[in-house]
């Protein structure tokens, strides 16, 4: 279950990656991350997730910040891996 609200949360937080922010993709991807799994209650580890953003391609970390609420990103699958162990952080 806390799988499932934090991949819920990754969503929300990808969305909101697209309406701003400074850095690079893969820090608006982490930020978002960290904020929205805090959001929905859980203590992710934000160096874990930083260190694992690093690993997401620039053009993939794009398609994520780009993606909108309701959007599915095109990601490769090795992106959608580090997401999932980003999850675990």
């Amino acid at each position: 279950m806390k799988q499932h609200t934090l991949s819920i949360a990754l969503v929300a937080g990808l969305a909101l990656a697209a309406c701003g922010g400074g850095g690079s993709d893969q820090d608006q991807v982490a930020d978002m991350l960290i904020e929205a799994a805090e959001d929905a209650g859980a203590s992710p580890d934000p160096d874990c997730i930083r260190d694992l953003a690093q690993d997401i391609s620039d053009d993939d970390a794009a398609a994520m910040t780009d993606a909108g609420l309701d959007g599915d990103p095109d990601i490769s699958e090795a992106a959608g891996e580090v997401l999932a162990e980003m999850l675990l952080c």
